[in-house]
């Protein structure tokens, strides 16, 4: 397991994404693309909407 920090929410609900985390969470450098990460992050739908305008990913149990 990586000691790297991971992408994760702030309190106003904005996605972080620390400069030291792993190279494939820095989409602005080829990395992994937003909405890739938004899904492994697992957030809610009203975080999604703020940052991207692609559905919602339908969640099954």
């Amino acid at each position: 397991m990586s000691d790297k920090p991971f992408p994760y929410i702030d309190g106003s609900g904005n996605v972080v994404i620390p400069f030291n985390s792993d190279p494939q969470y820095h989409f602005w450098k080829g990395g992994k693309n937003l909405v890739d990460i938004l899904q492994e992050m697992k957030i809610t739908e009203e975080v999604w909407r703020k940052h991207t305008e692609k559905p919602y990913p339908e969640r099954t149990a």
